[in-house]
């Protein structure tokens, strides 16, 4: 039941409880007294009236009454559902009732504003945006008290509430398994939910959810705002979804600051701050000791709960100091108990299976649970690659083309390269969606596109746009681009209004919240970025995802490695490439490039990390080797003459490991071999360049304490406790 009472300054009017007792009971069981639209209008002399009415008494009010079984049927819905199902009213009823439409004219004149004030939520009708005058500010009516009952503050929390319900969208979810440190073994996981619950009920302050590039931490942290908001009461703790790159000062005004984003006011921000709890659900890298720099918990105000989600590979081995809060006295609560910890586990082969089917309906697919599986199954690694949620939608969309024509999947390695590619999947699904679609000037614009081979300009516009934003902010994954402000700055060049470079957009790997865009995973932006190497500005040695995407690239692009080695090589003639030869040298060593006997006096590679690399017998005379990371490397008999050498990091040096006593060992003369002699008689010969076992034999039946190599190195002499040389 939906009361409409239009009235005049210069009209006697009944009451509003004259017209709502005259309403049936099943409107007053649906709109409580509170829920009258009341329109007031001064019209200027000779203006019509609101509601024209063909009687000759046009000033009385009319009602306008919906059918009661409408009303019935709502009494049995969700909160949610009526709060929808109220707003279709309102539009049904403005569509087809013929005074109603005839009144939005003369309201607009006169700048009347209307309000549905309800339990379930505030909507706010305006005939004109600009003249519209809250209804709180003209209300002089018995109604104003009870309006006035239910504070603005609640309604706009409720506002938020059904804004973040309705924009969560998440295809696939299943739930995520943790154990609880990084030491713990996955012997023994639990439900990261369960681990919540028991943080939202405990005194613990903060909890801190860690996991690997593509774990599924975002993921988790949007279902769980998703829940929370499902679960929130009036008066209850506010759940916001925190996305810490986006917080411009994050270390100070956390709370504040994520409000003004929802366009709370000050008053309401300050209100908020002192006399609600939140449960901040804050996903990204960390940069300061938020609980304590924020000053939560104490004196009464900004009370809150931190669930903070970080890659793990960020952390140092100190990292809980940034975490566990302190003590607020010495007679408080140990600061160790106000803190909780959790790391996210791989997905089993459970999970595995469980995500398949659940990601099968979601569209047409020509393959079934089984097919993927069968798939899955016997390529080697691939079931340990795709190990979290991210990953593992990458390989269903892009398994049918990986396999498509093989015969002997066993034989067939899947890498994580690979699986990026589907981005080229993804340029050509929607070449043929924006085919079907565009018409006119706008067709003319993408066939230029497609002359120019559309799917390589997506994809180099996608890589523009990683590179931009390592070299403007530093990789931060989030661009926030108003036009009026930006559309002179290099983010125009991605995120203006004009046609091609919004189709670009539209077709890229992106996501957007307002004025923010991001690519839709973190990963993406480091792999797009990745296939920018030829020319890198920035130091990749501190970024290990990226540096792992490239290495892999390395192993299945003999061009592109043949690349990373030129670039090495005109470090010797250009100082400008130190840095993009540092970062190719670290990405050789780690896709398994071995450099002995390797040819590279004076190249500069400052701050390279070439740990477990192999340079045994390397020219490095003259190098500039400043801060190198040798942990480990082989380097046996390597010319170090006038290098640079300070800051290098040397570490536990490589050794073999056998299984009886070592007592005696020997170079072969041109150090291609290592002989080793064990306490019980046995001699074991390697190759330096692999250290793989060659030869083995048993010619003692004592310990073999000398073997010294011939000098033509043909030839190898052991002399033992037998009492024989041989």
């Amino acid at each position: 039941m939906l009361v409409f009472i239009a009235s005049h300054s210069h009209s006697s009017q009944p009451s509003a409880h004259t017209l709502l007792h005259n309403t049936s009971p099943a409107a007053k069981s649906f709109f409580k007294p509170t829920q009258v639209v009341t329109m007031f209008s001064s019209p200027s002399q000779g203006s019509s009236p609101p509601f024209p009415s063909s009687s000759a008494s046009s000033e009385r009010p009319e009602i306008v009454i919906e059918e009661q079984h409408v009303l019935s049927q709502l009494e049995h819905t969700t909160p949610l559902a009526r709060v929808s199902s109220k707003r279709k009213y309102l539009s049904r009823l403005f569509k087809r009732g013929p005074k109603v439409k005839k009144a939005i004219p003369n309201l607009a004149a006169s700048s009347t504003s209307a309000t549905l004030v309800g339990t379930d939520g505030c909507i706010q009708f305006a005939a004109s945006t600009r003249n519209a005058v809250p209804v709180s500010s003209k209300l002089h009516s018995p109604l104003l008290a009870k309006v006035q009952e239910i504070p603005k503050l609640e309604y706009d929390l409720h506002a938020l509430k059904l804004m973040r319900i309705a924009d969560y969208k998440q295809a696939v979810y299943i739930d995520t398994m943790t154990k609880r440190s990084l030491q713990d073994t996955d012997d023994n996981l639990f439900p990261l939910k369960d681990k919540v619950k028991d943080f939202l009920a405990s005194d613990t302050q903060v909890m801190l959810v860690l996991g690997d590039s593509e774990a599924g931490k975002s993921t988790f942290n949007r279902h769980l705002e998703h829940q929370l908001w499902q679960e929130y009461k009036s008066g209850g703790r506010i759940p916001p979804f925190v996305n810490l790159p986006s917080i411009e000062r994050p270390e100070k005004d956390l709370i504040a600051e994520q409000l003004r984003i929802h366009k709370f006011s000050e008053t309401q921000i300050r209100e908020l701050e002192q006399h609600r709890q939140f449960v901040l659900i804050c996903d990204g890298q960390l940069t300061s000791k938020l609980h304590t720099t924020n000053s939560f918990n104490r004196s009464g105000q900004r009370e809150a709960k931190l669930l903070i989600t970080c890659r793990s590979q960020y952390l140092g081995p100190d990292y809980r100091g940034l975490f566990v809060p302190q003590a607020v006295n010495k007679y408080s609560q140990a600061a160790d108990e106000l803190f909780m910890e959790a790391v996210i586990a791989p997905f089993s082969k459970e999970q595995i299976e469980d995500y398949v089917e659940r990601y099968v309906p979601l569209e047409p697919r020509t393959w079934v649970k089984k097919d993927y599986m069968d798939k899955l199954e016997p390529i080697s690694n691939l079931l340990d690659l795709v190990k979290n949620p991210f990953l593992l939608t990458l390989c269903l969309e892009a398994l049918p083309d990986v396999v498509q024509g093989k015969s002997n999947l066993t034989r067939l390695r899947v890498t994580r390269v690979q699986l990026y590619n589907f981005v080229w999947h993804w340029l050509r699904v929607n070449k043929r969606r924006l085919q079907d679609k565009l018409r006119g000037d706008k067709l003319a614009v993408f066939e230029e596109l497609l002359e120019a081979g559309f799917e390589q300009i997506g994809f180099k516009f996608q890589q523009d746009l990683a590179t931009a934003s390592f070299v403007h902010q530093d990789g931060r994954p989030i661009v926030n681009y108003i036009n009026k402000h930006d559309k002179s700055s290099w983010k125009a060049a991605f995120f203006s209004s004009a046609f091609e470079t919004s189709l670009l957009r539209d077709t890229s790997l992106l996501s957007r919240a307002g004025t923010q865009y991001r690519f839709v995973h973190h990963s993406i932006l480091e792999y797009f970025f990745a296939c920018t190497i030829s020319g890198p500005i920035k130091n990749l040695v501190v970024e290990p995802s990226i540096i792992q995407v490239l290495a892999e690239r390395a192993q299945l692009d003999s061009g592109f490695k043949d690349d990373l080695l030129a670039v090495i090589e005109l470090s010797k003639t250009d100082v400008q490439a130190m840095r993009s030869a540092a970062n190719a040298i670290t990405i050789l060593v780690k896709a398994g490039v071995r450099f002995s006997v390797a040819d590279l006096p004076g190249n500069r590679v400052p701050g390279a990390d070439i740990s477990g690399g192999q340079f045994d017998s390397a020219q490095l005379q003259g190098a500039d080797l400043t801060g190198v990371n040798l942990t480990k490397s082989w380097i046996l008999q390597v010319n170090f003459t006038k290098a640079q050498m300070e800051g290098v990091q040397f570490g536990e040096m490589p050794y073999l490991k056998e299984d009886t006593s070592v007592v005696s060992c020997a170079y072969s003369l041109d150090g291609t071999l290592f002989a080793v002699g064990l306490h019980d008689g046995r001699i074991n010969i390697y190759d330096t360049s692999t250290w793989t076992k060659t030869h083995n034999f048993q010619r003692h039946r004592s310990y073999v304490y000398s073997i010294p190599y011939s000098p033509t190195g043909y030839q190898l002499l052991s002399g033992s406790n037998d009492k024989t040389a041989r």
